[in-house]
């Protein structure tokens, strides 16, 4: 994967770009090896921080933890890779997905979600569906909200 180079006039949309290739990189993986680690992109004013996989912690936990390394590095935005369950809106259904998440502390919030289907034994995944601000809900969406940075 190319990294994106980051402008630090245009930190929106140097995450933005981002996330595009992230979700790009994210879906290549995951169709390759039929699942994603859980990670998170951490980045302050000046790019990229750190990259953190995550194994063995609780969620609870991991927002407990994102939220003070945030607070303490002075961070501006994240970008957390999982896979996770997602009910449909009409029906009490639940289907498994890949997510990727991006959140920014001047209010950008978006989310590209991939449904998985089975065919056999093989994993595959639908087209990614871009979610936009409010409407995205759960643990991690809208951290800055909580955040004195």
């Amino acid at each position: 994967m190319q990294a994106p180079e980051w402008n630090g006039q245009d930190r929106e949309g140097s995450l933005r770009q981002w996330i595009e290739i992230l979700n790009e990189e994210a879906r290549r993986q995951f169709l390759e090896a039929g699942t994603h680690v859980e990670i998170f992109f951490l980045f302050n004013e000046d790019g990229l921080m750190e990259v953190i996989p995550i194994a063995g912690m609780e969620k609870d936990d991991i927002v407990r933890a994102l939220k003070k390394m945030l607070a303490e590095r002075d961070g501006y935005a994240f970008i957390h890779i999982s896979e996770g369950t997602m009910r449909h809106m009409d029906t009490a259904d639940k289907a498994d997905m890949l997510l990727v998440h991006a959140e920014n502390r001047d209010g950008l919030s978006i989310a590209w979600c991939s449904t998985v289907v089975q065919r056999s034994e093989e994993k595959l995944l639908l087209d990614a569906v871009k979610i936009d601000g409010e409407k995205l809900t759960g643990r991690f969406a809208h951290i800055f909200r909580d955040l004195d940075v």
